[in-house]
């Protein structure tokens, strides 16, 4: 699995894999954006990539299901 991680670097934020390559940005929307890209990239020649943001606040899942009853049914 490759990893790219959204980091706050001194000067801004960073995509960051691995401790060797390091790409600067003045925003974390950029960098979130160029990761994401970047990890799209990857998948579609069937390889694994996520990307990991620096104190994102976690989310629920990204779909929803089709069973629309409650929990307790």
């Amino acid at each position: 699995m490759i990893t790219f991680h959204v980091i706050k670097e001194q000067h801004g934020w960073a995509i960051r894999m691995d401790k060797r390559m390091m790409t600067p940005f003045w925003s974390r929307d950029l960098a979130i954006r160029e990761a994401n890209c970047l990890a799209n990239a990857i998948r579609c020649h069937g390889e694994c990539a996520e990307v990991i943001i620096e104190d994102a606040v976690p989310s629920g899942p990204l779909t929803k299901t089709a069973d629309a009853r409650p929990l307790s049914a």
